[in-house]
């Protein structure tokens, strides 16, 4: 009877530690899911985040930043000349804004800003001017003046 007693108290032990022992695997395989599922959405979601990432510039970014601007120029058939750039160093929030003067013909001038807006920038206009020039080749320029506003502080 005392073995009985005994092994029955053995076996009910057992039974504890495996039930015990089974939460604990269902937990580990509820979290090796979750974990598969969150792993799952970081590689289907690469593009978009790649996208978020290079919109925003960091100091070493300006000068793609520039050279992006000069490329849509180009492509929009406007000759494109960055005049200043003023990165308001030490000055936190205050961000970089450049003064672009461009010639070409009045539509490729005229749409140069909304192929801006097109990049994959925040920017802010702060001033637009247009004008007619005496040049027969190129003969209206603009002067624009932006902001960066997806810069990285």
């Amino acid at each position: 009877m005392f073995g009985a007693t005994f092994l029955y108290r053995a076996l009910e032990k057992l039974a504890e530690e495996s039930g015990e022992a089974k939460d604990r695997l269902l937990t580990f395989d509820s979290q090796l899911k979750d974990f598969k599922i969150f792993e799952s959405f970081i590689a289907n979601t690469e593009n978009e985040r790649k996208l978020v990432e290079e919109s925003f510039v960091g100091r070493e970014g300006l000068i793609k930043f520039i050279e992006n601007i000069e490329r849509v120029g180009g492509e929009g058939g406007v000759d494109v000349r960055v005049e200043s750039a003023n990165l308001a160093p030490g000055q936190k929030n205050s961000w970089p804004s450049f003064r672009l003067e461009t010639s070409g013909n009045f539509s490729s001038v005229f749409r140069f800003p909304l192929l801006l807006e097109n990049l994959p920038y925040e920017i802010s206009f702060e001033e637009i001017n247009i004008t007619k020039s005496g040049d027969l080749k190129e003969p209206w320029n603009a002067v624009y003046a932006i902001k960066l506003l997806s810069y990285e502080f």
